[in-house]
């Protein structure tokens, strides 16, 4: 047997290597800047020594023509741009290879929906426009109703009203409704709606950020179907390739097993400090390594062809058989159930370059969101934040943060006082670092609180709400 063979999706992953080295004039200098001869790969283990391309050697380093095929822009079928979380953002092209995948992959979520069967609606309140997520949602949803799904779809964009009203009238037409788009805009949605919307059979596809399971059971018991969490999704995507991976029915169990398991959290996240998204993935079409960082590493066809692709997100890759084995070793005789037989699973950490520094201690949006899902403040909180360094009066160093209120919460006395307390509590239980200034500074570490009305200029949607804040 050939190697290769022995590496799910090894296959795939060498062909966009050869189509890229002969196709694509920016990666075949890449390769010859970096003193690499393309016929000596042939391995995993050769593949593994290639340079990764990040945005900065590579897509940001030749002419948009050069990274396509023949340097050809009109290679490209549709452009989208990421939401510069780090910056600058980036421009993305997308072809019908990527289009095909994305059906397929969005087909293995909605099938857990019932969605193949059962007449489906499904309303993408992702931002339309140049970002992907909703573009990229319409058009497989529109690929799979031609594959003969019974699914429609209506895209609103992020506008609460009317995505509420789009459910309420046409939904009653369908026999369930999926509401995909970012968890802090499903909980908009979702909070305070009337029967006419929650009295539909519902479903939720989320993107764009991690959720705890607090988070998810408080947005199941909104929509009164408390412990149903087949009935969720959380997608890890991406602008630059699309749907990376996705929860299943048995990824939530894990994860849920985790929490509620020390031994078995110690096996599967070691010494996270909030507990960390996971998802299957398939490597037949998202081939994944990791590198001596732990950053995750991506090879996907498309117009612009990721070839060992480094976006700076931490993880892990967990082979089903693993996985298996850890539960086993726990005592835990869960079944993994798999899209595909070739399915694996991604653990992922986050971004160290997507976060706060306070006093050289990084302060990352996930352990916020969990601090602010904790029952003493998440029924008066949306979810949303805005966290940043600033100077105070004294020129020292400020760690501030405004939270939102629900709708029609005011100002309460105090409110402030206990989401402080409960952030700090967060930080020092998951932060050593934090936990040593807090010693060292006492209350000068602690976050400074403001509650704010909602629907703030701070927590109005652009692409997808933005937690961190650059201040000067």
């Amino acid at each position: 047997m050939d190697h290769q063979d022995t590496v799910p999706g090894f296959d795939h992953a060498l062909a966009v290597f050869r189509s890229a080295v002969d196709r694509v004039p920016a990666y075949a200098k890449f390769l010859c800047d970096n003193g690499i001869e393309p016929e000596a790969i042939h391995t995993p283990a050769d593949f593994a020594a290639l340079p990764p391309v990040t945005k900065d050697n590579y897509f940001q380093a030749y002419p948009r023509n050069d990274l396509m095929a023949g340097g050809d822009i009109g290679v490209a079928g549709i452009w989208s741009s990421s939401s510069g979380s780090t910056g600058r953002p980036g421009y993305w092209a997308r072809d019908e290879i990527a289009h095909a995948q994305g059906v397929v992959l969005h087909g293995r979520i909605l099938r857990q929906f019932g969605a193949h069967r059962r007449r489906t609606l499904v309303v993408v309140a992702f931002a339309m426009g140049n970002w992907i997520g909703g573009t990229y949602t319409m058009r497989s949803v529109e690929g799979l109703a031609a594959r003969g799904y019974p699914v429609s779809v209506i895209a609103p964009g992020q506008n609460v009203e009317t995505v509420r009203a789009d459910i309420a009238e046409l939904g009653p037409y369908y026999e369930q409704v999926v509401l995909a788009g970012y968890p802090p805009f499903v909980r908009d949605v979702l909070d305070g709606a009337g029967p006419h919307v929650l009295g539909q059979d519902l479903k939720l596809l989320l993107a764009g950020e991690n959720i705890t399971e607090s988070w998810r059971d408080r947005v199941l018991e909104l929509m009164g179907k408390p412990g149903r969490v087949e009935d969720t999704c959380l997608v890890y995507g991406t602008a630059d390739a699309g749907m990376m991976g996705h929860e299943t029915p048995s990824t939530i169990a894990v994860r849920r097993l985790a929490e509620a398991d020390p031994r078995l959290r110690r096996r599967l996240f070691a010494d996270a400090a909030v507990t960390p998204t996971l998802v299957e993935y398939d490597p037949r079409y998202r081939y994944t390594e990791t590198d001596e960082a732990g950053r995750l590493l991506f090879t996907v066809a498309n117009a612009m062809p990721l070839v060992r692709y480094r976006i700076n997100d931490e993880g892990e890759v967990r082979t089903a058989v693993r996985l298996a084995a850890e539960l086993r070793r726990a005592g835990h005789g869960l079944r993994l159930r798999t899209c595909s037989p070739s399915s694996a699973f991604l653990v992922l950490r986050g971004r160290p370059d997507v976060a706060a520094t306070f006093y050289a201690v990084k302060i990352r949006p996930d352990g916020i969101r969990a601090a602010l899902a904790d029952p003493r403040v998440c029924d008066d909180l949306t979810g949303k934040f805005v966290l940043a360094t600033v100077a105070d009066a004294g020129s020292r160093d400020e760690l501030r943060l405004r939270v939102e209120l629900r709708p029609g919460e005011r100002r309460a006395p105090g409110l402030a006082r206990v989401v402080a307390a409960v952030v700090t509590e967060q930080l020092e239980a998951t932060s050593a670092e934090y936990r040593e200034l807090r010693r060292a500074r006492g209350a000068l570490a602690e976050p400074v609180v403001e509650t704010m009305p909602f629907g703030s200029a701070d927590f109005r949607y652009a692409i997808k709400h933005a937690g961190l804040r650059r201040a000067g």
